[in-house]
């Protein structure tokens, strides 16, 4: 999804519950409780959507990681938000434009140190593998066909532990394969269209920056049935700032600081043990 760089992914949702109990699904009925989700994993702490984020993601404690994902020439898979390889590997070309081989060959590169060092780009086999059972995903669908992606996470029995971002035509497509699919579409502009949209493509929940959303707006969204997962701003990731996200209303928050946002909703109370 479009996301400000300093920021990651923290979720509030009233469905959710903490990632110890794995084989819960989005659909649980548990009270609502704060729950985090590393935007690209927890890329503070090793390089953007590899294992290594996913790996530290789980390790501070996070719920949900987010996810992008792409189709290479060749038809495979991988994790990456831009549509070349070029920012974050030492090779160069458009995704879609390379082999699942070609990209393999390149390292990811950065400011990690030997954290970063020899990853690869890896395959959202490889992400779905690594999580099952420790960690549900966040799918932001970036270029892949639908069915492709549904079958990589079905694949990997993980249907009802993955939420998909995307456009309204791309996740209509995902309803029409798959009904039982979480769906999320982006902030609609209005009251109505927030009704409107809920009645024509029934997401479970709807995505946006924090500023974008009103009370009125999110009590609409859940009158309709939908809940509201924001993208926080790194300027809400504190005590104050998570207040005015309850505050708000909404469900599901997303940040690129969860060890940090973590540590204020342990201080507050509102997740189990000690703050870190």
């Amino acid at each position: 999804m479009m996301f400000f760089r300093t920021k990651a992914a923290i979720v509030l949702t009233l469905a959710f519950v903490p990632p110890v109990l794995a084989a819960d699904s989005p659909r649980s009925t548990a009270p609502k409780k704060i729950i985090v989700i590393a935007h690209r994993g927890a890329h503070r702490e090793a390089p953007e959507n590899t294992l290594a984020s996913l790996e530290k993601a789980i390790e501070i404690g996070c719920d949900y990681v987010e996810l992008d994902v792409r189709r290479t020439k060749d038809g495979a898979l991988v994790i990456m938000h831009d549509s070349s390889v070029n920012r974050m590997t030492n090779g160069k070309g458009r995704i879609a434009d390379l082999t699942l081989e070609e990209i393999r060959k390149f390292e990811i590169k950065g400011r990690h140190g030997p954290k970063g060092a020899g990853l690869k780009v890896p395959t959202f086999d490889e992400m779905l593998d690594h999580a099952k059972g420790r960690m549900k995903i966040y799918v932001d669908h970036k270029q892949a066909p639908p069915s492709d992606v549904l079958a990589a996470i079905q694949r990997h029995g993980m249907l009802h532990d993955v939420v998909i971002y995307g456009n309204v035509k791309t996740l209509r497509e995902y309803k029409k394969l798959a009904p039982d699919v979480w769906i999320m579409p982006g902030h609609p502009d209005s009251i109505a269209d927030i009704e409107s949209l809920c009645r024509d493509l029934k997401p479970e929940t709807f995505d946006g920056n924090v500023v974008e959303w009103s009370r009125s707006q999110v009590e609409a969204a859940h009158r309709s049935g939908a809940q509201v997962w924001i993208d926080n701003r790194s300027n809400l990731d504190s005590e104050a700032g998570i207040k005015q996200d309850v505050e708000l209303g909404v469900d599901a928050i997303q940040t690129d600081n969860p060890a940090a946002v973590l540590k204020v909703l342990k201080s507050m109370g509102l997740r189990g043990g000690a703050a870190k």
